[in-house]
């Protein structure tokens, strides 16, 4: 099941560019405390952006990628210590709750009309650093504030694949002194990478030629229908 799982949340990644970790993450939960699953997800995050990593270089925004991580050095600390001393039948709706309001977010577009000032960067970076520590979801508060903060495209991808690169990489330090991370999670990540990277692959492969709608409903009625079926199977246990 976890090799169909890695498959589909690839798939989404790689057509959309967006969505693998949360994905990933409420699919591992099926089976796997939220402990045990956030940080294979984020592991994967990682090794599924590996391709992205130089466009992206030449692309960053550099004072705004600065300001963000300022907030989400402050937050990763905070999510380790959550993620490791909640109980399981706190974090899963935690985590269900959390990436429940990721989709709304995703499904909600932003006006762009007023942007929103660089001075407001650290706070979308503590929002995210947060989110991704505890839920793998720290997509959506960033695409918020980088939706609304002026950049333009090029630059929003490259500050964006940068920034997830160093608070999933944080993220992870973080669990590993808190010592979530273990032996048995490396393998079932490594396990996964090829189902997750073929995805990938074959999502990129589809993006140019098969849209049939939004790439944000897409996402995010993804991330609402699977976070609502984590959150009534862990309200009916």
């Amino acid at each position: 099941m976890f090799t169909f799982i890695a498959f589909a949340a690839g798939l989404v990644r790689g057509y959309s560019g967006f969505g693998f970790a949360m994905l990933m993450a409420l699919g591992l939960m099926l089976r796997l405390p939220p402990a045990e699953a956030v940080p294979v997800a984020l592991i994967l995050d990682v090794a599924c952006s590996v391709t992205l990593w130089p466009a992206a270089l030449r692309a960053v925004h550099g004072r705004v990628l600065g300001r963000l991580l300022v907030g989400m050095l402050q937050a990763v600390p905070l999510g380790a210590w959550l993620l490791l001393w909640l109980p399981a039948h706190i974090m899963a709706p935690l985590v269900a709750v959390l990436c429940l309001c990721g989709g709304v977010l995703v499904l909600w577009r932003p006006s762009v009309a007023t942007p929103v000032g660089q001075g407001m960067a650290w706070l979308a970076g503590l929002a995210s650093g947060l989110a991704t520590t505890l839920a793998s979801a720290g997509g959506p508060p960033l695409m918020i504030y980088l939706l609304r903060s002026g950049l333009d495209a090029r630059q929003l991808r490259g500050t964006a694949v940068l920034f997830f690169l160093a608070s999933s990489g944080a993220a992870l330090i973080g669990l590993g002194v808190a010592g979530v991370l273990s032996g048995a999670l490396w393998r079932l990540a490594l396990e996964l990478a090829l189902p997750a990277l073929a995805g990938n692959l074959l999502g990129q492969w589809l993006h140019p030629r098969w849209q049939p709608f939004s790439l944000r409903v897409l996402v995010g009625g993804l991330l609402v229908l699977l976070s609502l079926g984590n959150l009534l199977r862990v309200l009916w246990a």
